[in-house]
């Protein structure tokens, strides 16, 4: 009964870690990608994002129905299934998208199908992050993978990069291990490590190429698919 007590009153006063703490925010991240916010922009799977401050063209915020982020979206469906014709896009961001779905392929082809030659692809998937449903989680991508699908899907590959540190990679891996049991020994953990976590995430841009969070490939349409 004590110990039970104990546990309680020290909840009360653990530290707190949420994933804004892990990450930059959007308008950080998305920074080195504004030049190419131009005409006709499909924010693929765009959820509760909003990037249209950025964007010097007419963007277009793409979700499923019944997402669980579907604020501020013009059009609801499959990304499979995109309502638009061909070659209309001048470019396309898919940020963090490609891992709910059950159908990559499929959806890079039609990704391919609404840009225009020449347009632009901004797509970054995870690599080291821990399971997220959201509803459904179901691959990752290493560089090697994420060019691959992206060559295979008719664009040419103009960068490839490792977006956030290597702290927001440890950062989420800690914070699913702590967070999955209330013990007096995690609670420690927590006081010892996530206001150094917090610092680091907030601080530091220090990387790890192969244990990145995230990479993203930027690339080019060349060629329509048959």
């Amino acid at each position: 009964m004590k110990i039970d007590l104990i546990k309680e009153q020290l909840l009360r006063i653990t530290p707190k870690l949420s994933s804004d703490e892990l990450f930059p925010s959007i308008e950080e991240e998305f920074a080195p990608c504004k030049k190419y916010f131009n005409g006709y922009i499909l924010n693929a799977g765009s959820g509760s994002r909003d990037i249209s401050n950025m964007c010097n063209g007419v963007i277009i915020n793409q979700d499923l129905s019944n997402g669980y982020h579907n604020k501020n979206t013009h059009i609801f469906s499959p990304l499979h299934m995109i309502p638009f014709r061909d070659g209309f896009f001048d470019t396309i961001i898919c940020n963090a998208v490609l891992e709910h779905v059950e159908n990559p392929h499929e959806v890079m082809k039609e990704f391919n199908r609404v840009c225009k030659i020449d347009g632009i692809l901004i797509l970054a998937i995870p690599f080291m992050q821990p399971e997220h449903l959201d509803p459904r989680d179901f691959q990752r991508y290493t560089i090697d993978g994420i060019k691959k699908i992206a060559i295979d899907s008719g664009f040419d590959v103009i960068q490839v990069e490792n977006i956030h540190s290597v702290y927001s990679t440890i950062g989420w891996i800690i914070f699913e291990w702590l967070e999955s049991k209330n013990t007096i020994e995690h609670f420690f953990l927590k006081f010892l490590l996530y206001p150094y976590i917090k610092y680091k995430c907030h601080h530091s841009h220090y990387k790890v190429q192969s244990i990145a969070s995230v990479y993203r490939l930027i690339g080019k349409k060349s060629r329509d698919l048959n």
